[in-house]
């Protein structure tokens, strides 16, 4: 692979990252957002001020963002491997690229003394 094929397929990864990453972070920023706002509104109904916060609203607080951080990290690594596999499976007008599982058999690979077998490209 060359080094404007290899720009190519991380270029087309990224893209396709995007497009997909974008979206989750903005609702994710939006719901976050909306928490934040709604546990301050709580505080200012109830009477309280943001400097009197007592132990269990700040573990509450935390807990949610948390989780919804956890959340975030699980479903953005799962849009980058459907990113990748749909980058892996486009056609490219100048080259061929197909991910090939590795060997079971170790020294498969044809190198200047094995001639018998194929190069894997």
């Amino acid at each position: 692979m060359t080094l404007m094929q290899a720009f190519k397929v991380w270029w087309s990864y990224s893209w396709r990252s995007s497009i997909l990453v974008i979206p989750l972070w903005t609702i994710i920023t939006a719901w976050s957002l909306v928490g934040l706002f709604s546990a301050v509104q709580n505080m200012q109904l109830s009477g309280q001020s943001l400097d009197s916060m007592n132990i269990g609203q700040l573990t509450r607080l935390a807990s949610g963002g948390l989780t919804l951080s956890i959340l975030s990290v699980v479903l953005t690594a799962a849009i980058q491997v459907f990113a990748m596999r749909w980058t892996l499976n486009s056609r490219w007008a100048d080259f061929r690229l197909k991910a090939v599982p590795p060997d079971a058999a170790v020294g498969s690979e044809s190198g200047p003394g094995n001639s018998t077998k194929p190069a894997r490209v």
